[in-house]
């Protein structure tokens, strides 16, 4: 990597995974950097389903199992379907719901780093494809 960034992004989940160690909460050992997890589907964990955040920007809901906070249904945008939001590691909830809004812009509901990320990733799978 040319850039030594002070946060990470995933397209995943941190804390909000059965084992409470999804691909942001992994990586973070690794990069001993905060992580966020970003995901665009609900993991869904004991059968626990999320409420729906209003329809407004910014709106989130807690998706709590067994009393424990596990991350965050954010709608990022008006009329958008929700992401889920999460912890990986040394970063509060707060902080990781404030930084993923930061970085939304209005074509997208996903944040910027992730946005762009799976587009390339669509981008190499099609030329992987057409190879």
């Amino acid at each position: 990597m040319r850039t030594n960034p002070d946060l990470y992004m995933f397209d995943g989940n941190g804390y909000l995974h059965n084992r409470h160690m999804g691909i942001a909460t992994h990586a973070s050992f690794f990069l001993e950097k905060p992580t966020i997890g970003v995901a665009k589907t609900y993991y869904k964990i004991e059968n626990t389903d999320f409420i729906m955040p209003k329809n407004i920007a910014g709106a989130f809901t807690d998706i709590v199992i067994a009393g424990v906070v596990y991350g965050r249904a954010l709608r990022s945008r008006k009329d958008v379907k929700p992401i889920f939001v999460s912890c990986g590691n040394e970063i509060d909830l707060d902080t990781a719901i404030n930084m993923t809004m930061h970085f939304i812009e209005k074509d997208s509901r996903l944040p910027i780093p992730t946005r762009y990320a799976d587009l390339a990733t669509h981008q190499a799978r099609k030329l992987q494809r057409d190879y």
